[in-house]
C-alpha cells in the first residue's frame, strides 16, 4: 500500500523545482513502495548473479500526478513486487534474465540500472528536467552514469524533501510501529521477569532475543547490552558475566512489518542496587518522565534537548552524547533529533524517542528510553516496560 500523501510530496516538489524524484537507498526503496528490498541482503554487499554489478532498485515519482511513478528493481527481485501487491504499476527490471520454463511471459531487462532508469525517463518526457536524488547515498558510479544517460538532466538534492515526508508517520505507519513498540517491551519483560539467570552471558542474552523476537513474528535488529560496570566501557555483547546486584541495562529494537521500536531499560534483575547506582537511575528516571511530561505538538527539539541539559547538570552527571533522543520509522535514527539547533515544532504524527543516557564508572550504563508519538493535545507513549529500578524484584 502507499504509506505516504502523494499530493503533500508533489506539492513540496513544486516548491523546489523538481519533476521528479529518484530515491534508491533501501529505506527509502521500501518506504515509497512498502515492497522489502531482497530481505537477505544489503544492496550494497550483494552482487548480481553475474557478478558484474552490486544490487540496486530505484523508485521514480514524478512531480505530475498524471505521469505513472515507476520502480526499477534488480532481477533477482523477479515477483516480489507482484507479489507483496506494489500500488506503484510500472514495474522494470535490469541485470542477468531471470527464466521461468514453461512461462509465456518472461521478463524483459537491461544490463544496467541507470540504462534502464533513463529510458522510462525518457518515455515519460522527464530525461531533461530536474531529477531530485540523495545526494548524500548515491554511488559515483551511479552518478556518473546519470550524467552519461541523461546528459540534459540536472542532479538536485531530494533527501530534505524525503526527510519532511517521513517525519510526520500516516495511519498504517503509527500501527505498525505501536506493534513493533508491544513486542519490544513483552520481550525486554520477559527478560527481567524468568529469563536472566546468574552466569548468563551478554552473548546468551543476545541469542535469546533473536528467538524471542523470532517468535512474536518479529525480528531482533539489535541489542545494546550492558551487565553492571561493564556497560560504562562498551555496549555490545561480550562474555561478561551476569551478577547480583548489579544493573541489567536492555537497549533492543524490535520490527514489525518494515518499521521499528526503540526501548532501553536499566534495572535490577535479582537483588538490590548500591546506594550510587540507585542515585544514578532516579536521575534518568526523572529526565525521562519529564521529557514524556513534555513531549506535545509546537515544542521544539532543541527544547527538549536544553531541558536534558539542564537536568544533567542539576543531578550533577553528564550526558553521554550531545543528544537527548531522537525519532524513527523505517529505522531507528530518524529525524527530528533532540539536539541543539533542531528548531522545526512538534506535530501530531511525529515520533519522538526520548533517550536521556550517561555511563558512570564502576556503575554501568544507564539508560530509559522510550517510543512516543505525538498526538493532537500531547503525547503517547509507544513503549511500556516498566521503567523504576526495583520493578520486577
Amino acid at each position: 500500500m502507499r504509506l505516504f500523501d502523494y499530493e503533500k510530496l508533489s506539492s513540496a516538489m513544486h516548491l523546489r523545482n523538481i519533476d521528479v524524484i529518484l530515491a534508491g537507498t533501501k529505506p527509502n526503496v521500501e518506504y515509497l513502495t512498502d515492497v522489502e528490498w531482497m530481505r537477505w541482503f544489503d544492496k550494497e554487499n550483494f552482487l548480481t548473479e553475474d557478478g558484474e554489478n552490486y544490487a540496486a532498485s530505484f523508485v521514480g515519482l514524478p512531480k505530475d500526478e498524471n505521469i505513472d511513478p515507476f520502480y526499477i528493481a534488480p532481477s533477482s527481485q523477479t515477483g516480489y513486487p507482484e507479489n507483496y501487491n506494489i500500488w506503484i504499476k510500472d514495474v522494470r527490471y535490469w541485470g542477468p534474465l531471470f527464466v521461468v520454463d514453461g512461462s509465456d511471459n518472461q521478463m524483459d531487462s537491461a544490463d544496467n540500472p541507470i540504462a534502464r532508469v533513463a529510458q522510462v525517463l525518457r518515455e515519460k518526457n522527464l530525461d531533461k528536467g530536474r531529477i531530485g536524488v540523495e545526494w548524500r547515498h548515491i554511488e559515483m558510479q551511479f552518478a556518473e552514469d546519470l550524467r552519461e544517460f541523461l546528459p540534459m538532466a540536472t542532479l538536485v538534492d531530494a533527501e530534505p524533501i524525503l526527510w519532511e515526508l517521513r517525519m510526520i508517520k500516516s495511519k498504517e505507519e503509527i500501527n505498525r510501529i505501536r506493534k513493533a513498540s508491544d513486542i519490544t517491551s513483552e520481550v525486554i519483560n520477559s527478560i527481567y521477569e524468568k529469563i536472566a539467570y546468574e552466569g548468563m552471558t551478554e552473548w546468551d542474552l543476545e541469542r535469546y532475543l533473536g528467538v524471542a523476537f523470532a517468535e512474536r513474528a518479529s525480528r531482533h535488529l539489535w541489542t545494546d547490552v550492558g551487565f553492571g560496570p561493564k556497560g560504562a566501557l562498551f555496549a555490545g555483547p561480550t562474555e561478561e558475566k551476569l551478577k547480583k546486584g548489579e544493573i541489567l541495562r536492555i537497549d533492543a529494537s524490535g520490527w514489525w512489518n518494515g518499521y521499528v521500536s526503540d526501548q532501553s531499560r536499566s534495572l535490577a534483575w535479582n537483588g538490590g542496587l548500591s546506594d550510587e547506582a540507585k542515585r544514578a537511575h532516579a536521575a534518568i528516571l526523572r529526565m525521562n518522565k519529564e521529557l514524556r511530561a513534555t513531549v506535545r505538538p509546537g515544542v521544539l527539539p532543541s527544547d527538549l534537548y536544553r531541558l536534558t541539559m539542564q537536568m544533567f547538570e542539576e543531578e550533577g552527571y553528564d550526558s553521554l552524547t550531545p543528544q537527548a533522543g531522537h525519532s524513527l520509522g523505517r529505522v531507528a535514527h530518524e529525524p527530528p533529533f533532540l539536539v541543539e539547533g533542531s528548531d522545526k515544532p512538534l506535530e501530531p504524527g511525529m515520533i519522538v524517542v526520548v533517550e536521556p543516557t550517561m555511563r558512570v564508572k564502576g556503575v554501568g550504563s544507564i539508560n530509559i528510553e522510550d517510543t512516543t508519538l505525538v498526538t493532537e493535545d500531547g503525547c503517547e507513549i509507544l513503549t511500556s516496560s516498566p521503567r523504576e529500578w526495583d520493578a520486577f524484584l
